[in-house]
């Protein structure tokens, strides 16, 4: 998925930003409830980069660590016992804002990974569905965020390899 492909397919055409920015995860979060037959609602829950605690923070700038908490998964679903907490990104095309945008998904799933370990939770899996060009060029990269055996409860691809690969 690139830039142009963005615009026209999500886009319908115009430049995406501002107030239509919020498409692509509305593509993102219709594409994953086809393939798993489950609303994805939003959520406020986060992640505590220090004590990788996972709370419902709506405000990070009225907690006393306000720059500990992670951003908020895009959404959360149920399938059985099995609770899915799902972080969107599409980034597409080259510069800083991208750069940025992947190092800020890279250390969230790293997060994600220890908070696995630290809590012992074993009924939440993360879904990072991760579309577009500039991503995709780095996915080997992205992956190496967690380690093999922490990788089993944490999904890190595009979603066409979630539809293909992932079982719920």
């Amino acid at each position: 998925m690139t830039k142009e492909w963005r615009i026209k397919i999500i886009g319908g055409g115009k430049p995406m930003g501002g107030a239509t920015s919020s498409k692509t995860e509305k593509w993102q979060r219709m594409c994953l409830e086809k393939i798993t037959g489950e609303e994805c609602k939003k959520t406020n829950l986060r992640l505590n980069l220090e004590t990788h605690k996972l709370k419902k923070v709506s405000r990070p700038s009225n907690e006393p660590d306000e720059f500990e908490w992670t951003e908020d998964f895009d959404g959360e679903f149920f399938v059985g016992k099995m609770r899915y907490l799902v972080n969107f990104k599409m980034i597409v095309g080259t510069g800083g804002a991208q750069t940025r945008s992947m190092r800020e998904v890279y250390h969230f799933i790293k997060c994600q990974q220890s908070y696995l370990k630290s809590s012992g939770d074993k009924h939440t899996k993360f879904l990072n569905i991760l579309d577009g060009d500039s991503v995709g060029a780095k996915m080997t990269s992205m992956r190496k965020a967690c380690s093999k055996t922490g990788c089993k409860k944490i999904f890190i691809g595009d979603t066409h390899e979630l539809k293909k690969i992932w079982k719920f």
